[in-house]
C-alpha cells in the first residue's frame, strides 16, 4: 500500500513539474523598460508611486542593466503606515516634494541592484549583492527551496529582542524588461 502511494505521488509530481517550471520562467524579453514592465504587470502600483516620487524612475528608464527586488502592493503595505504616508505623500503647493526625500531615495535604492540576477543565478546557499544605496543584500535558499532576501547586516537580536523584519520571499514569475529584470517580493526591505 505504501509503495502504491509513493508511485502515485511520484507520478503526480512528475506531471506537475512542467507546469511549475513554466510558471517560474518569464516571457521573452520585451522592449519595455523596467518601469513600463512593472506597470504592465499590475502587481507593483504602490511601489511605482514610490519610484515616481524619487529619482530612481529615470534611472530605471535608462540604458543600464538592473535587477529590482520589487515589493508587490501587499508588500508595500508591510511598511509601517506612518513611514509609508511620509514617503508617498503627494507633492502639494506648500510641499513640492516628498516629506522625506532622503529616506525615499534610500528605501527605493535599497530594492535596486546593478546587473541582471535571475533566480537561476542563485545556485549557492547564500549570495551577497550590493544595492544601489550601498547596503548588502543576502539571497538565501530556504528549506522549502524558496529564495529569501534579507539585509546582510540583519543578524542577531535587535533592540529589545528578536524584532528584525522577516525576510522577503522572491515570488514567481519574474518580469523581464529591456534593461533588466523585476523579482517580485512579498515584503518591502527596510533598514
Amino acid at each position: 500500500m505504501a509503495l502504491r502511494r509513493t508511485i502515485l505521488a511520484t507520478a503526480a509530481l512528475s506531471l506537475a513539474t512542467p507546469a511549475i517550471l513554466r510558471a517560474q520562467v518569464a516571457a521573452p524579453e520585451p522592449n519595455a523598460a523596467i518601469p513600463d514592465a512593472m506597470t504592465a504587470d499590475g502587481r507593483f502600483g504602490s511601489f511605482m508611486v514610490l519610484l515616481q516620487r524619487s529619482a530612481a524612475l529615470n534611472l530605471l528608464r535608462g540604458a543600464g542593466q538592473f535587477t529590482v527586488f520589487a515589493p508587490t502592493d501587499a508588500g508595500v503595505d508591510t511598511i509601517p503606515a506612518n513611514l509609508r504616508a511620509e514617503l508617498s505623500a503627494a507633492p502639494t503647493f506648500s510641499t513640492p516634494a516628498a516629506s522625506n526625500p532622503v529616506g525615499l531615495a534610500a528605501l527605493v535604492n535599497l530594492h535596486i541592484v546593478d546587473g541582471i540576477h535571475p533566480p537561476a543565478s542563485f545556485t549557492a546557499p547564500r549570495t551577497l549583492l550590493r544595492s544601489r544605496n550601498g547596503t548588502g543584500l543576502k539571497v538565501e535558499r530556504s528549506a522549502q527551496n524558496t529564495l529569501q532576501v534579507t539585509l546582510a547586516d540583519q543578524e542577531g537580536p535587535g533592540v529589545g529582542g528578536l524584532n528584525l523584519p522577516r525576510p522577503a520571499t522572491i515570488l514567481t514569475p519574474m518580469v523581464r524588461a529591456s534593461n533588466g529584470i523585476i523579482l517580485p517580493i512579498d515584503v518591502a526591505l527596510l533598514k
